[in-house]
C-alpha cells in the first residue's frame, strides 16, 4: 500500500520549514527507489517503523531495521529499498525550508544520514500528526504542519543517533536523565564527584559522556541552571541579590554576579530593573 499526500506551495514564503509531499508505504516488498545527482530537489526523510530495507551509497549497502531512519539532502544521490521477505513499514517527508543545515548539522547534506530515532518516544507521534494534518489539507493547516515538520526535525536533530555509534542507547538515556536531574536539584549542593555518584559512574567518565550527549560540562550545565533559577526570583521577589545568589546554590554573591553578567551580558540587578 502506498498512501501520498502532495501539498500547495504555502502561501507564507518564510517558513523555516514546510513538507512538499509526504505518505506511508507498508506491504510493498517491491519499494526501490533510486534517484541521481540532480534529481531530488527536496530534503528526504524516511522513518522505519517495521520490517527492513537499506541504503545504498558508494557501493556500501547499510542494513536498516525497525526504529530507526534516513535523511536525504537535496540534490544527492539517492538509492534505498525494502527487504522483499520483510517489507518496511514507512513513514516518509520531502520537504523544504529556510536555513535547515544548520539546524541539522549538515545532516544528509554531502550522503545520506542513517540514524536510530528508538531513545526519541516523540518521533513516532510527530510523524503521524503530521501525516493526519495533511489528509485533508486545508489552508488553515499550514502554520501548523510546519511547526509539527520543525518540532520533528528538532528531535531528530537532538536525539537521533547515526547507526554506527558505538556509545550504548543506555548511556545516552542515563545523561539526558543526569540533566534532568541536575536542572531538578541545582538549587542544592552538587560537585562532579557526587553527580557521578549517583548515576554510577567515575567522575572523569560521567564528565566526558554528559559533555558528549548534552553538549556542554556537568559544571557549565549546572551553573545555567541556577543562572535560569535565578530570573524568577530576581523578576519576582524582593530578596537582595545575595540572598538568591544562596537560594539558587552559589556560595558566593560575586561569582554569582560573574557568572549571570556572562551568561546575560548583564548584572543581576539590571535584569531586575528590566523585569520590574
Amino acid at each position: 500500500m502506498r498512501i501520498h499526500h502532495f501539498l500547495p506551495l504555502p502561501r507564507f514564503s518564510s517558513f523555516f520549514c514546510y513538507p512538499e509531499s509526504l505518505g506511508h508505504y507498508y506491504d510493498e516488498p517491491s519499494h526501490r527507489e533510486i534517484r541521481e545527482n540532480g534529481l531530488g530537489t527536496y530534503y528526504n526523510l524516511h522513518l522505519i517503523m517495521k520490517g527492513q530495507g537499506f541504503v545504498e551509497t558508494g557501493g556500501h549497502i547499510s542494513s536498516l531495521a525497525e526504529g530507526t531512519g534516513f535523511l536525504y539532502g537535496p540534490g544527492i544521490r539517492q538509492s534505498y529499498g525494502t527487504l522483499e521477505d520483510d517489507p518496511w513499514d514507512v513513514r516518509w517527508f520531502h520537504f523544504s525550508g529556510n536555513h535547515l543545515e544548520a539546524l541539522l548539522e549538515g545532516k544528509g547534506s554531502d550522503e545520506p544520514w542513517l540514524f536510530s530515532w528508538k531513545s526519541s518516544t516523540c518521533t513516532p507521534r510527530l510523524a503521524e500528526e503530521l501525516l493526519a494534518a495533511a489528509d485533508p489539507f486545508l489552508q488553515d493547516k499550514e502554520v501548523h504542519l510546519s511547526a509539527l515538520l520543525y518540532e520533528l526535525l528538532a528531535e531528530l536533530a537532538q536525539n537521533g543517533v547515526s547507526v554506527y555509534e558505538t556509545k550504548p542507547a543506555r548511556v545516552r538515556e542515563k545523561m539526558r536523565q543526569a540533566a534532568d536531574w541536575i536542572q531538578e536539584h541545582c538549587h542544592e549542593t552538587i560537585t562532579l564527584d557526587s553527580a557521578a555518584h549517583t548515576f554510577g559512574y567515575s567522575p572523569s567518565y560521567f564528565s566526558r559522556q554528559f559533555h558528549d550527549v548534552i553538549g556542554k560540562t556537568p559544571f557549565a550545565f549546572l551553573n545555567e541552571n541556577r543562572i535560569t533559577r535565578s530570573k524568577k526570583l530576581l523578576a519576582a521577589t524582593d530578596l537582595t541579590i545575595q540572598e538568591i545568589s544562596s537560594k539558587v546554590g552559589f556560595s558566593q554573591s560575586s561569582y554569582y554576579i560573574r557568572r549571570f553578567r556572562e551568561m546575560e551580558g548583564m548584572t543581576p540587578h539590571q535584569f531586575r530593573i528590566l523585569h520590574s
